[in-house]
């Protein structure tokens, strides 16, 4: 049993009749307005530091940096925290440094940093789930020293990591280049998390193993060029990520990169996503990381291209070149089926119409089943030229499409398929229309060269 104190709860004053249970303190205010009996309530329960059992905390800056005033010395039975700021102030936020917690599992700062003076996890040995998201500048932690205080954390199963602006710096980028040293296992690791710029996960993912790891989430800021040696290495050494489909998935704000064992569906053993808005941006920031990765996704044999367009320019599709696809499809050397969403069915299949053999054979080699989202005689006509071309290099590939009864979405999606054939019709077999003013056109140019006899006739008169 416990006593919990939440917002718009008594005061332990007001229960000073109950026994002195352990407390839990769950207070969430997302709006700068305080109330004033929940403030004293946080106070007067954070200082009865030998009941507090939980504490969650999500309220506004000025308030939580109160509440950290507050949180010095030993709290002997504390099993979780979590603090989190609803706004953003001047002050920086950060765990007072004579903080302890001797029976502390699971710790979340978000927003809040550790102090540069305090070893980090040298009093929190036994933690399970740690998670230190949108570290303030002022609190950045080099990879180096994070590692070292990692390796303390023996029954630590699941680590977030994350910066709140892309630090550091290119300028700085060379200090973070280690210095040849034994890698530190984390024997208990499963789940791993990192937002941040890649230098600094190459530099985490080459001091570090997980041979158990299940599960790596990874968010980059966008750059011009990503070089992913050493995640290729570490993933290599886990035991448990094994990767037989993908997704990737463009949106407004970013590409996501999701694979998964095939096992259970969504699981995203691995993703990456990379924050950048611009489509071409998105394929080509796709591309690097997937040939980085080349030989951990060579085992990949189902692969889905998806575009969400909610919140996309109108013009997102322009001035797209077909080579930004070939570079993205290439890794996949294994894939034998191709999922392609009705979003980028015209663009991919244009990017998949070729003359030349080679390239034919080349993008996607094992390739045996295309699936659309159309209906089967829509889906013929955009790619019919890929798959003709795959037949005769001896390499058929089965077309997929849905029957399924045409809804207003399907024919949104069949229109462009049937204006292409159109004009494509219009082109070889004129229409009655344009055939007549053609036709009138020739009976008097022959008028003129073979006159009829009532021609002549009129001539005559």
């Amino acid at each position: 049993m416990y006593l919990l104190l939440k917002n718009g709860s008594p005061t332990l004053g007001a229960l000073a009749h109950l026994p002195p249970l352990p407390l839990v303190i769950d207070y969430c205010n997302v709006t700068t307005t305080r109330v004033r009996q929940d403030e004293l309530s946080i106070l007067t329960g954070l200082q009865e530091r030998g009941r507090v059992r939980r504490i969650f905390l999500q309220v506004p800056s000025p308030h939580l940096d109160i509440c950290l005033a507050t949180m010095s010395d030993l709290y002997p039975i504390l099993e979780d925290l979590s603090l989190s700021p609803t706004t953003e102030e001047e002050t920086s936020l950060v765990l007072p440094s004579t903080f302890r917690a001797r029976n502390l599992r699971h710790l979340a700062l978000q927003g809040v940093g550790f102090p540069t003076e305090m070893p980090l996890f040298t009093h929190l040995t036994t933690l399970v789930t740690l998670t230190l998201t949108r570290i303030p500048a002022p609190y950045y932690i080099h990879p180096g020293h994070l590692v070292t205080q990692l390796q303390g954390l023996l029954h630590l199963e699941e680590l977030s990591i994350g910066f709140a602006v892309p630090i550091p710096l290119p300028s700085t980028e060379g200090e973070l280049l280690p210095a040849p040293m034994p890698r530190v296992t984390l024997p208990t690791l499963k789940r791993l998390m990192f937002r941040g710029v890649a230098v600094y996960l190459e530099n985490l993912a080459a001091q570090i193993n997980a041979p158990l790891l299940e599960q790596l989430i990874v968010t980059l800021f966008f750059e011009l060029a990503f070089t992913l040696v050493s995640l290729t290495q570490f993933i290599h050494t886990t035991g448990g990520l094994r990767y037989l489909s993908a997704k990737i998935l463009f949106k407004r704000e970013g590409v996501s990169i999701v694979t998964d064992n095939g096992e259970s569906l969504g699981s995203g053993d691995l993703t990456i996503n990379i924050n950048c808005e611009h489509l071409d941006w998105q394929i080509d920031s796709a591309t690097q990381c997937c040939r980085a990765l080349e030989q951990v996704l060579s085992a990949v044999e189902e692969l889905t291209l998806d575009l969400d367009e909610v919140g996309m320019p109108s013009d997102w599709g322009d001035s797209l070149d077909s080579i930004l696809w070939h570079g993205l499809l290439l890794p996949f050397s294994s894939v034998k089926k191709l999922q392609v969403g009705p979003s980028l069915t015209f663009e991919l299949s244009d990017a998949l119409k070729s003359d030349a053999a080679e390239l034919v054979l080349n993008l996607l080699p094992d390739l045996q089943k295309l699936e659309v989202q159309l209906e089967v005689d829509d889906a013929n006509i955009p790619f019919s030229t890929f798959i003709e071309a795959r037949e005769l290099e001896g390499r058929p590939v089965e077309l997929l499409a849905p029957r399924l009864p045409r809804t207003s979405q399907t024919e949104a999606h069949a229109r462009p398929a049937e204006e292409h054939v159109h004009l494509n019709e219009e082109r070889v077999r004129p229409t009655e229309e344009r055939v007549r003013p053609i036709e009138e056109h020739v009976r008097l140019i022959e008028e003129h060269v073979h006159p009829t006899e009532e021609h002549v006739r009129q001539l005559l008169q």
